[in-house]
């Protein structure tokens, strides 16, 4: 074997291998587990199922309930709190999801953001025209469990979080969280303030918004990844004699 091609054979493997290798500064996507969201869509449409149905039979917490409006649902106070719940109905929902389709946009996600907009509307729809005609439960006069309000913003915010989840860092996932459970939890007080719904509606909300967006986000996950084989050691050819 001439010299030259003895030199040049340790200097080419090692081109081909650096060529093959992945770059090291390149993160893969943290995902959430589909069997977490699996495991937490089941329980909370199963805690919505069994809300549902306690309300429908006329059990509810009467005593919560008049509490929650007479601390509240005070007269001075009941137009203010209509306002509130109005400023962060749509405007707010609106501000949100653009934000977050900048950002998909911007991180190359645009899609999974998109799609997880479609699931927070895909709440909303069922909350309305499947859960409250099915439940019956009246209000004043009107169809009130679970309350519409509070679904829309609690489903597009954990929607919004879960689709950032993958492009978020540690503490841009806290502070992003805590600013959707206080979002979702102020809607929550300005619909019973105003007198449009009962802390009981509030609650089903949540439920039901918590199992309808895991349950999508556990079917548009994708799956994990095989492991990668351990690379078959290179076969050095010998020269002929």
């Amino acid at each position: 074997m001439p010299l030259s091609e003895a030199l040049r054979s340790p200097l080419g493997r090692r081109a081909t291998e650096a060529k093959t290798k992945r770059p090291v500064a390149r993160v893969a996507l943290v995902l959430m587990s589909r069997s977490r969201l699996s495991a937490i869509a089941v329980v909370s449409l199963l805690a919505t199922a069994l809300l549902a149905l306690a309300v429908s039979r006329g059990d509810s917490a009467l005593h919560l309930d008049r509490n929650a409006i007479h601390l509240l649902g005070r007269p001075p106070d009941v137009d203010l709190w209509k306002h509130v719940a109005d400023v962060l109905a749509a405007p707010a929902i609106a501000v949100v999801v653009v934000a977050s389709l900048v950002l998909g946009a911007l991180r190359r996600i645009l899609l999974r953001v998109g799609v997880f907009a479609g699931i927070a509307v895909a709440t909303f729809l069922i909350s309305e025209h499947m859960v409250k005609p099915l439940v019956g439960e009246r209000f004043f006069g009107q169809l009130s469990f679970p309350s519409g309000n509070v679904t829309a913003v609690c489903a597009t915010a954990l929607a919004m979080w879960i689709a950032l989840y993958p492009v978020l860092g540690k503490w841009a996932r806290i502070i992003t969280f805590a600013f959707g459970a206080a979002w979702t939890l102020l809607m929550a007080a300005a619909v019973v303030g105003a007198i449009w719904h009962t802390p009981l509606d509030c609650i089903g909300s949540v439920l039901l918004s918590l199992g309808v967006v895991t349950a999508g986000a556990a079917i548009y996950q994708p799956k994990p990844a095989p492991s990668p084989t351990a690379p078959s050691k290179p076969v050095r050819a010998r020269a002929g004699v």
